[in-house]
C-alpha cells in the first residue's frame, strides 16, 4: 500500500514542471486528459462560478464598452479562456483573455485550438517576468496553477500580481484531502493512458493546500482581505480584491 503525507504540502516535482523534457505527442496526450478532467471533476467549473459574475460587475461599469480584459496564468491548451469566450459571445459580453503559458509546445498546442477565437491570444511567458503594465488588465486567473509553487513562492507572485489588475485576481486550486487524492488515483489508474498524467494527478492534490494554509499564505502576501470559497470538487477558490475594503476577510 501508497502511503500519503496529508499534513504538509508536498514540494515533489510534477513530470510536467519539467516541460522540456517531454515531446510534443506526449503533451498533446497530457492535455487532452487535462481537459477531461477539467471538464468532469469541476476544475473549470469552479473557475468560471467565480469569474462569470466579476465578468458581469466589470462590464457593467464599464461605461465605454471597452472589453473586459483576463490574463488566464498556466493556461495550457486555454480551455478555461475558450469557455469564457464561448459564454461571453452568448450573453453579449466583449472579452479579451491573454492566455499564458511558460512551455512554447503547450504555446504551440494552445494557439491551434483557438485558432476559432480571435478574442484569445496565446502568449509564451514566465509568471515571474510577465508583461503587463501596472493595472494593465480586469482579471488575472491562475487556475490549478499556484500549487506547483512553494508558499513564499506564492506569497511573492500574488504580491507582484495585485498592482497588475484594475478588479483583482481569483484563484482556484485544489483541496489536499484522502478523498480526493484517492478518488484521482483510482481514475487515472483506470482511464488515463498517460505516464504522467497518473503521476501528476494524485501528486497535485498533495501539493494542494488545507485552508488555514491558504489564509496563511494570503497573509504573507500581505493581502487583509479575501473571499474564500470551497467548491466541488476539492477545490478551494479565493478572489483577492485589488481593493481590498470592498469585501470581508473570510480567511482562517
Amino acid at each position: 500500500m501508497i502511503l500519503a503525507d496529508f499534513s504538509k504540502r508536498s514540494h515533489e516535482l510534477e513530470i510536467i514542471d519539467a516541460p522540456h523534457l517531454l515531446s510534443s505527442s506526449e503533451w498533446r496526450a497530457i492535455l487532452r486528459e487535462l481537459r477531461i478532467v477539467n471538464r468532469w471533476l469541476g476544475g473549470s467549473r469552479a473557475a468560471l462560478q467565480e469569474i462569470k459574475p466579476l465578468i458581469q460587475e466589470i462590464a457593467g461599469a464599464n461605461t465605454d464598452k471597452r472589453p473586459v480584459e483576463i490574463v488566464d496564468l498556466g493556461s495550457a491548451s486555454g480551455d478555461i479562456p475558450v469557455a469564457l469566450v464561448t459564454w461571453a459571445r452568448r450573453e453579449g459580453y466583449s472579452l479579451r483573455v491573454l492566455a499564458v503559458d511558460v512551455d512554447p509546445t503547450v504555446c504551440k498546442i494552445a494557439r491551434l485550438r483557438t485558432l476559432q477565437f480571435p478574442e484569445i491570444t496565446v502568449l509564451q511567458a514566465d509568471v515571474s517576468r510577465l508583461p503587463l503594465r501596472e493595472r494593465g488588465c480586469d482579471l488575472i486567473l491562475c487556475s490549478a496553477f499556484l500549487h506547483h509553487f512553494t508558499d513564499s513562492k506564492i506569497a511573492t507572485l500574488l504580491r507582484s500580481l495585485l498592482p497588475k489588475t484594475r478588479k483583482g485576481v481569483v484563484i482556484s486550486d485544489l483541496h489536499r484531502h484522502p478523498l480526493a487524492y484517492w478518488g484521482i488515483r483510482l481514475l487515472t489508474f483506470l482511464f488515463s493512458r498517460s505516464k504522467a498524467v497518473r503521476n501528476d494527478g494524485p501528486l497535485s492534490v498533495l501539493k494542494g493546500f488545507r485552508r488555514p494554509e491558504v489564509g496563511a499564505i494570503l497573509d504573507a502576501a500581505g493581502v487583509g482581505r479575501a473571499r474564500v470559497k470551497w467548491r466541488w470538487a476539492f477545490r478551494y477558490v479565493v478572489f483577492i480584491s485589488a481593493t481590498p475594503t470592498c469585501h470581508p476577510n473570510l480567511v482562517g
